[in-house]
């Protein structure tokens, strides 16, 4: 172990953004540690691929009676322990089946045995006392630093033994990701801590959201909940009787009108179980009868209901749902939102994975599996509680339930993709492509119907800023709505896009590269700014031996394009942070607003552009992350101020899907 390197960790990093905490006054102090808590989640987004592989690994080791042991140290350890000991009362699984070790045994639950953590032959041993089957059981190694002995000792013993390993750390490259000895490697990178290298912050935080999506992944799919209901509980207490009962009401129709005395006989009768009660209940057939569906159906009550009553399943089509609802998807290379209204207004919302087709421009039946697959779950709201159609119900029912479909997609202006593309997805929806009832476009050209039908603006500006930048006009017509006439910019982080994410994160750079190689040069003498730091920090960058630091190395060595332009657009947030107190962050983001103001949107606010309205007759819509930083679109509006750029509406939109959701409704009225 080279206890040398400990300094280049990133859990060892120092945060720029809490150097004065001491300083701060308490809201001061508790606003930007709460600042810095919102970067936990989009790190632990960065990993899903990754937990979705270990929770399909663990999964079916689980259901056939397999351990999964915790190991950590520390506060991992700590982390370990609490998930574990928190899964048999949640889900009814045997207490020996989830098990939670800490280096230095129980007595460093409540206070820390030093040195513990640094003997990798204490973890061997640990794991040896638990007479692990390869076959069936699994070792989950957690360690912020992923370098910490015990836990790489644990992983390498199971790992010998053909155990399912699974390492989880919040440092990358790492011993942990090294060693060979890890089949699912999860490391969120929430940046350093607000106080340095107290890994029982972000760390941690990030550590108990995985460990929540594993466990509760993994219960999930050895059926330990109907729907979202925890139906495999154990009712130990009072409170957890009355949920049962609750369950039992929500979910059974034969069990909605009973008392609370008839539905404790029934759970009684059924050994207390919500499951057995609910097939008792649905099939009136004896408890040991419904025992033997559900363990014919592994314990998964939609499929032992399924067996057992399929008739009291089945789903069939409302009458009532005919041409009901609007439907409008922003398919984005992010995700795929749906957002569906009734012909009252109501709303509802589903999701699913990216859909960019520039991204999948080899998988368009992916692409519309998405599409699809959003819709579905934005339907799920308004079908009966507990059903789920088959897929030739499905099929029906999304041809029978759209008024009228608006679909946006990113990548769609490729050459020749909307020609294939839309007969395809009309015939899904059950509409005729040539009509105005069916639309298929740039997930762009969703943003004008943001703009409320009765201010009917001339035209319409969309600016976007997010990893790259682009600027639309849209006119108003009659028959089709707002119609795309001029674009300016987009195209690409690569050859431009000035005003975006990837181009600040780039200026950034380029400052910091500037500065270290001055520093080489002896040109420089004083110490790094704030900036500096900061992107060092961001990074992740280490000092080589000679004391200087490499950036242009770690950017681009080892990493795919898509990588490192993720890499460069991230620092945009870092840069924004630091815009109100360090000046040349405040003049990057001067530098490349000025840009997009006067270059990118100042073509299409020329007279002579082609589509050319007054700003007084036009509509202003911002929208992309960037968009979405108060202090980005402030420093935005300065600039369109300095301009005399005086639109008759500006408005920032996030809900894109919902805003044409309610366009197409708006518009059918």
């Amino acid at each position: 172990m080279d206890l040398s390197s400990l300094a280049q960790l990133q859990t060892e990093g120092v945060n720029p953004r809490t150097i004065h905490i001491d300083r701060m006054s308490t809201l001061e102090m508790c606003t930007v540690i709460n600042s810095d808590d919102h970067r936990v989640a989009d790190s632990v987004k960065e990993c899903l691929p990754d937990i979705t592989g270990a929770i399909d690994a663990l999964a079916p080791r689980v259901r056939r009676g397999g351990r999964v042991v915790y190991v950590g140290a520390g506060t991992s350890g700590r982390l370990g322990i609490l998930d574990a000991s928190e899964i048999p009362p949640t889900f009814a699984a045997p207490h020996s089946q989830f098990i939670g070790i800490i280096a230095g045994g129980d007595a460093a639950i409540r206070q820390a045995q030093e040195g513990a953590e640094d003997n990798a032959q204490a973890g061997e041993d640990d794991l040896k006392r638990l007479n692990l089957d390869p076959e069936l059981d699994s070792v989950i190694g957690i360690a912020s630093s992923g370098r910490t002995p015990y836990v790489l000792g644990c992983l390498a013993f199971a790992k010998r033994l053909g155990c399912v390993t699974i390492g989880v750390a919040c440092a990358s490259p790492s011993a942990m990701s090294r060693s060979g000895d890890v089949d699912f490697l999860i490391a969120p990178l929430p940046g350093p801590e607000v106080v340095t290298g107290s890994t029982r912050l972000k760390s941690g935080t990030a550590t108990k959201l995985v460990l929540n999506m594993l466990s509760t992944g993994t219960m999930i799919r050895v059926g330990k909940t109907y729907g979202n209901m925890m139906v495999d509980m154990v009712a130990s207490n009072l409170k957890l009787e009355q949920r049962s009962r609750n369950m039992l009401r929500r979910l059974s129709p034969k069990c909605n009108s009973m008392s609370d005395s008839e539905l404790d006989a029934l759970l009684a009768q059924s050994k207390r179980s919500v499951k057995l009660a609910m097939l008792v209940a649905e099939t009136g057939q004896m408890v040991e009868v419904c025992q033997q569906h559900l363990d014919s159906a592994g314990g998964v009550l939609a499929a032992a209901l399924d067996e057992a009553c399929p008739t009291t399943r089945t789903w069939t089509f409302n009458e009532g749902n005919f041409k009901r609802f609007t439907l409008c998807i922003d398919g984005g290379g992010t995700k795929c939102a749906a957002a569906i209204t009734d012909i009252t207004g109501n709303m509802s919302y589903g999701y699913a994975g990216p859909c960019n087709l520039t991204d999948g421009i080899g998988n368009v039946p992916g692409v519309v599996a998405t599409l699809v697959d959003a819709t579905k779950n934005a339907l799920k709201g308004h079908l009966p509680s507990g059903t789920e159609p088959s897929d030739a119900e499905w099929r029906h029912y999304l041809r029978s339930c759209f008024r009228s479909v608006w679909i946006g997609l990113a990548g769609l202006d490729r050459a020749g993709l909307h020609e294939k593309l839309a007969p395809m997805l009309a015939e899904i929806f059950g509409l005729d492509h040539t009509t105005a009832d069916f639309r298929l476009t740039s997930d762009v050209d969703l943003l004008p119907a943001s703009v409320p039908l009765d201010n009917n603006p001339r035209s319409v500006l969309v600016l976007i800023a997010g990893t790259g930048s682009v600027a639309m006009r849209y006119a108003w017509t009659e028959d089709r709505g707002y119609v795309r006439v001029a674009r300016s910019g987009g195209w690409g982080h690569m050859l431009g896009d000035e005003g975006g994410g990837y181009s600040i994160g780039l200026e950034a750079i380029k400052h910091t590269l500037l500065v270290l190689e001055e520093q080489t040069l002896g040109l420089r003498s004083q110490e790094l700014d704030a900036l500096e730091e900061a992107v060092i920090d961001k990074l992740g960058c280490t000092t080589s031996r000679d004391g200087r630091i490499d950036i242009l190395s770690h950017i681009l060595s080892g990493y795919h394009q898509e990588t490192v332009k993720t890499r460069i657009s991230q620092l945009a947030e870092t840069v924004l942070e630091l815009a109100s107190h360090d000046q040349t962050a405040e003049a990057i983001v001067q530098s490349q607003t000025s840009h997009l103001v006067t270059k990118t949107l100042g073509r299409l606010t020329d007279s002579r552009s082609s589509g050319y309205a007054a700003a007084q007759e036009t509509e202003l819509v911002l929208a992309g992350g960037l968009m979405r930083n108060r202090g980005y679109q402030r420093t935005l509006r300065e600039q369109l101020d300095q301009r005399g750029l005086k639109f008759s509406g500006v408005r920032v939109v996030d809900d894109v899907a919902a805003a044409g959701a309610k366009f197409l409704l708006e518009k059918k009225e």
